[in-house]
Formats: C-alpha cells, structure tokens, sequence
C-alpha cells in the first residue's frame, strides 16, 4: 500500500516535469518567412522596474562628486524571482509576464538553468543572468474564478503533504500562479491564503502573474515582493530582430518604435514591414499584411470585439489579449463612445487599454472630446483619471476633472496606484495645495527611541523648545525654484519634469538641503512669511522624531505615525510597490499626530544631527545630548549626517518613526530628501552665512 502511495506521487511529479517541458514546445510567435518560433528558441529575457543600485543603496552609499547619475542597469525577471521567496509579477496585457513564466517552468524542468548575457539597459549594458539558486521544482496553476487557492492547489497537486516527501534534501518547490487577475475580486484572497500556505511550507517559493490594471486593486500580504516587468528596450528589439530573422532592424524601422515596446506590438510589428510607429498603426499595417482586404479586417476586429466583450466563447479566436484589445478598439471607432464607456464601467482592467487605443485613433477628430466628456460624466472615479490621462495640455476639460483628482489625493480615495496616477496628473496642471505649509509642533518632553531598533535604544526622555515642521517633504517645484535662482548643480532625472513638480526633490546632498534653507530664509523674511528672529533649517533628530510620533510612548511594537501597528495604505514603502517617489500627500491615513505627510516611507529626510564615521554602528549613541558635539554643523565630510523616515523602497521595519538611517554630508541618492523647520534664533546653532551661493 505504501510502495502505491510512494508510485503515486513519483508519477505526479513525472508529469509534473513533462508539463513545464512542454512548456517549450508551445508556439510563442510567428515570424515574417512564415515560421512559427517556441518558447523555448523564441523567448527573450525580460526585464524589471528594479535596478542594480536601488539594491546597493537599501542601505545607502556615498557619491564623491555630484556628477550626473549613471544610467540605470536593471535586472531580470528571472533574478527577480531568484532573490525574493514570495514574489508578484506584474506586467501589462501582451508583456509577456506569462511566457516567462512558463519559460521559466520549462528552465527548471531540465534541471538547470542556462546563463545567458543579457541587455540591461539602452546603453547595451550586458550582464550574464545567473539563476544560481538549489533545484527547484515547477508548479504551474492557472487560476480559474471562483476557485480559492487550496482547491487550485488540490487540481494540480491532490495531496501535497505526501508529495513533499519525495522531495530530495536540496530541492525547493515554486508555485507559479498565472493570471491572478482572472479571479476578480478574490484575488486578494487568493494571495494571501497563498502566503499562508507558503509560511505553513518554507520550501515553497511563490510566483503570482498579475496584470498591471488589476494589480493597482490587489493588496499584497506582508512578505511579497512586487515588481513590474519593464517594456523591451530598443537594445532588446535589435538583438531579437537579428536573432530571429536574420534582419537588421533598419529595414523594419517600426520594432524600434515606442508602439513596439510591448512584445505583443513587438511581434505585430515584426511581422507587418511598416514604417509605423504607433501601436495603432502596427495593428493596422498588420491586419492589412494578414487579411488583404478591409472587409475582412473589419470582419475580424468585430469577432475581436465580440469575444472581448463576452459574446463569443471560442478561445481560438485572438488568444493573445492584447491583440483583442487593440482590435476592439479599432471595431468601436465606427460606434458612439458611450458604447466603450459603457463596457469600461462593467470592467477597467480588461477595458483600459481598449479605450486608451480607441482615444489614439479618435485623437485627430472632435469625436475625442465625446469620448473623454463620456468618461467624465459616466460618474466613476477610475474613469475620470483616465479621462484626465487622455487630455491634452490646455484642455478646457481639466477644470472639470481637477476637483475630482484634489478629492482622490486629498481623501485618499480609491487604490494608492489609482492615487499615484492622479497625482501626477494634478501635477502636471498645477497643483493648488499648500505644499510649503507648516505644522506647529509644541515644545516640552516627549519619549525618544526605541527598543524596537539597535541603534535606537534606549528610549528615553528629550525636551524639545517649540517649532514648526513642513507638512510636506520639500518637492521639486520648490527646490527648482533656488536652483533657477542660484545656478547650483543638481542632478535629479525628475528636477523639471512637470508630473513629478509635487513629488519630494531627491538626489541631494545634506549640503544641498542646508543651502535652501539658507536661500529660503531670505527669501521668506522678505516676503513676511518669517520674521527677522526666525530661521530656516533642517531639523535635529529629536525635532524629527517629535513630528513624526507625537506623544507616542515606546512600547515592544515599532512606533509609526499612525500607531503601533502597521496599516496598509499608509505610506510609499516598500510595501506600496512604486519603487519611486511619488506626489506628497497621497497617504493621507498615514500622517503623524500634527498632521505631517509622508513622515514615514517616500524619502529618508537629512537632518542636523551627526552619526559617526562607519555606517553599521553610531558613534553619537543614545541617550541623545546636545553638548556632545553631535549637532556640530562644521564637522569634518567624513563623518556622516542622520536619515530618518527610510524611503520608497525601505520595509515596514524602516519606513517608521525611529529608524535611524546615515550618510556622509556629500552623499546623494533618489531615495534621499529632506524637509524644513522653521524656529526662532535662539533655538538655532547656526545663522545664514550665504553658503547657498552658487558652485
């Protein structure tokens, strides 16, 4: 009976291995000679949203010289899922999320994982991926809607207790769970009784396959990862084009344009030997290379339409969805763009990219204006950001949709996704908030530290004399405004980009942030904002801390400006996903007792307070006091300066109100910002002395 349980589970993993290597043998694309390419020899690597120094500076790093910052190099989604137990991979319809993982599956089933140099950025940076991680067994699940994950589980794997035995010392089992978004609104679910599945099995690794307009609605449990896949570079393109046919791509200019970056454009385009360069046109100059005739082609978008929209149950008809998509959009242009609206409030995932395609085609005709007007009146939230993605600059639609986008910021209404979205567009209008307001933060004792954190102990008391703080982390706006006044250097990818004026100003060394303060406090004396005996600067540590978590009392739960416990929803982590600074203000459930946004999370802020000269271990210990030359504002470049808050990429351990970041006064990063306070002199250890003049 044992030896039949022992066969049992042998055949299952034997059919297991036989399913991920077919895996290779499925079709991946179709090439112009009339060939058909597999996965296996067609498949090309896949990038991320996640470079080689977000990961050298998790724990920040000095940059000598203010120099302009090196290109980004990124690495794969197969390193990505090589590094991270619990991982969830989001990408766009046509990405390709699914084929990597099924190429991955077919990998694995061979035992081991070939090396290969692949591009990491446009520069042709090439870096040979390494898997490099112990045997791993593949388990690929679709998931169906209404099926909770142990029964997607029990389908695949009938009893997976029994099946761990036969698991040799060395090996480790990867769930793949593709296509997350198919069940709706249990997706959440789905991943978290997946979580708890995998803590239940620390031998399990976890990949979830989600598409990105369904991803910005999935809460992630703790311990996820969240990456997105990165569009194909044109480097990218180039190698695949003369891989696999042989071609250079001058003779087929439209697979190095943006309309191709998408692999299933990338693949349309390759196949229709045009010179477009929108992802419209490529379907265009495609359909006519395919059908030959507009009859036909229209015949199709409409079975596209069709089959998009439920009517017809044939998965043959257009199995790639991006495809569907972009041919729908193409059937709708000849209907009222109610028609499109209506089908999008049924579904935003699956009709988003439908309508932004439709929008391309109707961009040249008044039809446009009906389209986006539809959008607005249809009532709904999603809608209105979309409807406000499409305007063009000066439209006399945005005073209609402003309100809408100030609500969704301010209220911090809908997903924190959906929220990025609408702050960049509030951005690129003209934010009307007050982002250079204050927080008065009244003086007296207060409980400093933590015995949650190394470098934080002890909690203590400090007194701290009364001042006020920035609601807001300094943006760009307002950093770009000195250094168009000053001439100083500042290297920043985002420093005048107008979507990211609201978003904090990064890069800057705490000698940068020291030189605004000085520059700002002239200039508001002059404008009355302060007066004479007052001054800007940056804020001590205990002054920080103070804004950050109010009459907070230390306790074995790490303290956060909210509350002891961690939320969701409440500040650009790691947790969030963006990987990114995002417009101030967007986490409004987050703020700290007085009121202050993004104190937690979004960047690590400088202050006065020294550190030490090695970054593992302070030297300016706690208890804190203000006579042991730690305030010291001439001391030497070496010793480094105090980073509070952690930052976009900084877990829930850090992105709190006592975590105690470093970097020397020269350093700079993305992750790195700062914001002001505003006190009297006698409160103050340093006057202006015009060190923000130019250099």
């Amino acid at each position: 009976m044992m030896s039949d349980r022992i066969d049992d589970q042998a055949a299952l993993r034997e059919r297991l291995l036989a399913e991920a290597k077919e895996f290779g043998r499925e079709p991946l694309l179709s090439l112009p000679n009339g060939t058909v390419a597999t996965l296996q020899d067609g498949y090309l690597p896949l990038l991320v949203n996640y470079s080689f120094e977000d990961k050298a500076a998790k724990g920040l790093r000095k940059l000598k010289d203010q120099a302009a910052p090196e290109p980004a190099v990124y690495f794969s989604a197969l390193e990505i899922v090589r590094d991270n137990q619990t991982l969830v991979l989001i990408g766009e319809t046509g990405s390709g999320k699914s084929s990597f993982a099924k190429h991955l599956a077919f990998s694995l089933s061979q035992g081991s994982v070939s090396n290969h140099d692949v591009v990491r950025n446009e520069e042709g940076a090439v870096h040979s991926e390494d898997w490099g991680a112990r045997s791993v067994l593949p388990i690929f699940i679709p998931v169906i809607a209404g099926s909770p994950f142990a029964t997607l589980l029990v389908n695949v794997v009938p009893d997976f207790d029994a099946f761990q035995t036969t698991l040799r010392s060395d090996e480790a089992l990867l769930i793949i769970l593709d296509s997350v978004e198919a069940a709706g609104e249990q997706a959440s679910v789905i991943l978290d009784d997946a979580a708890a599945f995998q803590r239940l099995h620390p031998n399990v690794r976890l990949l979830a396959l989600v598409e990105a307009q369904a991803a910005k609605r999935v809460l992630l449990p703790p311990g996820f990862a969240r990456h997105e896949l990165l569009p194909l570079l044109k480097a990218q393109r180039r190698q695949a084009v003369d891989r696999l046919t042989g071609r250079t791509p001058g003779e087929n200019s439209s697979v190095l344009s943006k309309g191709a970056a998408n692999p299933a454009q990338f693949v349309m385009a390759m196949n229709g030997l045009c010179e477009e360069t929108t992802a419209e046109g490529i379907v265009d100059q495609w359909l006519a290379k395919l059908t030959e005739d507009k009859r036909t082609a229209d015949f199709l978008c409409g079975l596209a339409y069709d089959a998009l929209a439920g009517k017809q149950n044939d998965p043959s008809i257009f199995p790639v969805l991006r495809v569907r998509q972009l041919l729908a959009a193409r059937h709708l242009v000849q209907h009222a763009p109610e028609i499109a609206v209506s089908q999008f409030t049924t579904n935003h995932d699956l009709w988003t990219p439908v309508v932004r395609s439709l929008a391309e085609r109707l961009r040249a005709t008044s039809a446009i204006d009906r389209l986006i007007d539809a959008l607005i009146k249809s009532g709904d939230l999603v809608g209105v950001i979309l409807a406000a993605s499409l305007l063009g600059e000066q439209n006399p639609a945005q005073q209609k949709i402003l309100p809408h986008l100030l609500d969704i910021v301010e209220q911090g209404l809908l997903t924190a996704t959906e929220r990025e979205t609408a702050g960049r567009l509030l951005s690129r209008w003209g934010d009307p908030r007050d982002l250079a307001a204050l927080a008065d933060i009244p003086g007296g004792s207060f409980t400093f530290g933590s015995s949650a954190h190394t470098n934080s102990t002890p909690p203590h008391i400090v007194e701290v004399q009364p001042f006020k703080i920035g609601l807001y982390p300094v943006t760009n706006q307002a950093y770009g405004l000195f250094v168009e006044e000053t001439g100083r250097s500042w290297q920043s990818p985002d420093r005048f980009v107008a979507e990211r004026r609201s978003s904090p100003a990064t890069d800057l060394t705490w000698r940068d942030a020291r030189a605004y303060c000085e520059w700002l406090t002239a200039r508001w004396r002059t404008d009355g904002r302060i007066g004479i005996d007052e001054l800007v600067r940056l804020p001590s540590e205990p002054e920080w801390e103070r804004a950050a978590r109010g009459d907070q009392q230390d306790g074995e739960e790490i303290v956060y400006p909210w509350g002891h416990c961690w939320a969701e929803n409440v500040a650009n982590s790691e947790e969030a996903g963006f990987n990114d600074t995002c417009t101030v203000g967007l986490f409004p459930k987050g703020r700290s007792p007085y009121g202050c946004y993004d104190m937690a999370g979004q960047v690590w802020e400088w202050c006065t307070t020294l550190w030490g000269a090695e970054m593992a271990t302070p030297s300016f210990q706690y208890p804190y006091r203000d006579d042991d030359g730690r305030e010291d504002l001439d001391a030497a470049p070496y010793i480094r300066r105090v980073l509070r808050g952690g930052c976009f990429s900084s877990g829930q351990l850090k992105a709190c109100c006592t975590y105690r970041g470093s970097l020397e006064p020269d350093g700079f990063w993305r992750g790195n910002g700062f914001r002001i306070v505003i006190s009297n002199k006698s409160h103050s250890r340093s006057e202006p002395t015009g060190y923000y003049a130019k250099r």
